[in-house]
């Protein structure tokens, strides 16, 4: 290891450190290293695949091993044995055949499956330059998720209640172990939702007895590593003689690659406004404000709010090396680990494995009619199709899925039809000319090299235009740019050499230079107004930018989550609360509702009618007819606090009642009802 090698893993060290000791304290360094754990038993597999004495090997081990983690979970649960022994047997049965399952089969000096280029001291070195992203993105942000004011009040910046603060709910559900896990939101129903990712860390907090949203914030920190590394992976296999130019593609990917900062900024100067009005734009988000079009996410939001979809992202881009240096011909060992990442893309995000699986087939059949490979030669490759499969039926089996195919709509609809070509270029300009320029044909074995990152790329565009989701027109969106950011880096680094970045000719650096000016905006504004739990005013979608919760609140929600049944149903008025506080009791009492209004979940009917009838508890003046559909919803507590009594001043019969509604907690703020 060169100084420069050894200063970086310092500082990289110093600044994870500092990430976890912010989030979770001394007890957070626990949680790193359960994480950790968590990656050993797909070691094995990876350094089977691409060697013990290649990075690829442990990135891959490691996140084959967090996949694997989360299916024993999801077993032992299964089977209906959730306990703190199961779990760690569980998780000692699962290492031991697979450290023992590899060495038996392919001997202790086995050749790794897939022969990839060496992998250099530079790799390295650029490898952990790249990773210093991580904490220096996400340290800030998840440091204020609840942050406490001198009042004592709890702050949330808006944009973490739509995933982060949701993420609380699902995973307080799953600490229950109920197989299929319940929706929070409406508890006669499991939650249609691909939950897979959320399985080590509800175990993980089940286990430790952990708070649920530093296990989230720590869990979601660690895997950012991991998916940062895996797009690092991918773009390195298609130029792997050129580490630093993978790293800067990389790192300007994550950090430059929307104009839509630079478009505001630009806006408001000419319109003479404040730059300070910045702090109340969603700033990744102008393409759609301004222009109707589509809302397409970048790489930190990625990691700061959707850590799931960030994670199926990393386990599908391990088949990019196998596809590259294995193709057609790769070994049937290396077709079934690639098959086994892509499952578990499958497993963790239906949507985007299935992408990353498209991808995967469609390479090995241009390289098979290339090389003129038989049907034999194809046929192999059915092993990963098969456990692709597999992986699908697995989702249909947990119920993940239902709904989902009936909202799919295919073709050229708005948001997407709305000025396509501005939002596309707002979204991702800065790197399509370094890109473009990677596309030039004066290099027929990197063209070769490329073909997965281009085959991905063409396909992010194509669903990101002609698919939508007619219960959340934007979600295609979303997951078509984390699709484009995670292919894009491979033909962003062969733009760089081609402009003669090894020499660091004049041409190169502007090129980079002008990226870094173009993009960069957008992720500083959006890394400041991400931490900005300051801000109290209003959006203009008619919510606060900052939710509060203050200390009466926090001490009544604290009262149902030690007092009550895990199982209990505990009811807000959802119709009254909107988008502000919609999860309240979900996510920070824990308790399910017998009707909720969620934001993150595929809008059903039943979310509506049901909410209807709580609605009507609340408002009737009819103490026994309230108490009668309180009881036919299975309702076990109503809870009230300053928002009910705004909008309702019925809810006094509550108190004037209590033959039907016993009072269990009171402050000067909330109350908690006990349903006869």
């Amino acid at each position: 290891m060169t100084g420069l090698t050894r200063a970086l893993g310092a500082a990289l060290l110093l600044t994870s450190a500092w990430v976890v000791l912010a989030v979770g304290g001394w007890s957070g360094v626990v949680y790193v290293l359960l994480f950790a754990l968590a990656t050993i038993p797909g070691l094995p597999l990876g350094f089977a695949l691409f060697g013990r004495r290649h990075a690829a090997g442990w990135i891959a081990g490691a996140l084959l091993g967090y996949a694997l983690t989360a299916f024993a979970c999801w077993a032992i649960v299964f089977l209906g044995a959730a306990s703190r022994p199961a779990f760690i047997l569980g998780w000692g049965a699962l290492c031991a055949s697979t450290w023992v399952g590899i060495t038996v089969v392919r001997g202790r000096d086995a050749q790794p499956l897939v022969e990839l280029p060496r992998w250099s001291p530079a790799g390295t070195t650029a490898l952990l330059l790249v990773l210093l992203l991580v904490p220096a993105l996400v340290g800030r942000p998840f440091s204020k998720i609840g942050a406490v004011d001198a009042d004592g009040n709890r702050l949330y910046r808006a944009y973490f209640t739509a995933d982060f603060v949701w993420h609380t709910a699902l995973v307080a559900e799953m600490t229950k172990h109920t197989q299929p896990p319940r929706n929070p939101y409406l508890a006669s129903e499991p939650v249609h939702y691909y939950w897979t990712y959320f399985l080590v860390p509800a175990t993980l907090a089940s286990l430790t007895n952990r708070n649920v949203e530093q296990a989230l914030e720590l869990n979601a920190f660690c895997a950012a590593l991991l998916f940062i590394s895996a797009i690092y992976l991918a773009a390195w296999a298609a130029v792997p003689a050129h580490p630093f130019a993978v790293a800067l593609a990389v790192i300007l990917t994550a950090v430059a690659a929307s104009a839509e900062g630079l478009a505001a900024i630009v806006d408001l100067l000419r319109r003479g406004q404040s730059l300070a009005v910045l702090r109340e734009l969603n700033i990744d988000a102008i393409s759609s404000w301004a222009f109707k079009g589509l809302r397409i996410d970048n790489l930190p939001r990625a990691m700061w709010y959707t850590p799931q979809h960030a994670t199926a992202c990393a386990l599908g881009l391990l088949s990019v090396p196998v596809a590259i240096w294995g193709g057609v011909r790769a070994r049937t060992g290396a077709i079934a680990l690639a098959g086994a990442a892509l499952a578990a893309s499958v497993a963790f995000n239906p949507f985007l494995g299935a992408v990353f699986s498209t991808v995967y087939g469609v390479a090995v059949l241009i390289d098979a009619t290339r090389q003129g490979a038989g049907r034999r030669g194809i046929g192999r490759h059915g092993i990963a199709a098969a456990m692709v499969l597999a992986a699908v039926g697995w989702c249909v089996l947990n119920q993940m899925t239902d709904g989902a195919g009936s909202a799919l709509h295919i073709g050229f609809v708005n948001p997407a039809r709305n000025a396509p070509l501005v939002t596309f270029f707002l979204s991702f300009g800065p790197l399509l000319v370094p890109a473009v320029i990677g596309l030039w044909p004066n290099d027929a074995s990197f063209l070769s090299r490329a073909r997965p990152a281009v085959i991905g790329i063409a396909l992010s565009i194509l669903v990101m235009f002609f698919v939508t989701l007619t219960v959340d027109v934007f979600w295609v969106g979303f997951r078509a740019g984390n699709l484009f950011s995670v292919f894009v880096p491979a033909l962003v680094a062969r733009g760089f050499v081609a402009s003669g970045l090894p020499r660091w000719k004049p041409v190169a650096i502007g090129l980079a230079f002008l990226t870094l000016v173009l993009g960069l905006p957008t992720t500083i504004i959006d890394a400041y107004n991400t931490q900005d739990v300051g801000n109290r005013l209003m959006s203009v979608g008619g919510f606060h930018w900052t939710i509060v919760l203050t200390p009466a609140q926090q001490e009544g929600l604290a009262w149902i989550r030690t007092r009550t049944a895990a199982d209990a149903i505990v009811q807000a008025e959802p119709v009254v609360r909107k988008r502000e506080t919609w999860t309240l009791i979900p996510s920070f009492a824990e308790r399910r509702m017998a009707a909720g209004l969620p934001i993150s979940l595929m809008h059903v009917p039943a979310y509506d009618q049901k909410s209807e009838q709580v609605r009507q508890i609340y408002a009737s003046t009819d103490a026994d007819a309230a108490w009668r559909a309180a009881k036919q919803l299975l309702i076990d507590y109503l809870y009230v606090d300053g928002t009910e009594r705004a909008a309702y001043p019925a809810v006094s019969k509550f108190d004037a009642h209590p033959e039907y509604f016993t009072p269990v907690f009171t402050n000067a703020e909330v109350g908690v009802y006990r349903i006869r």
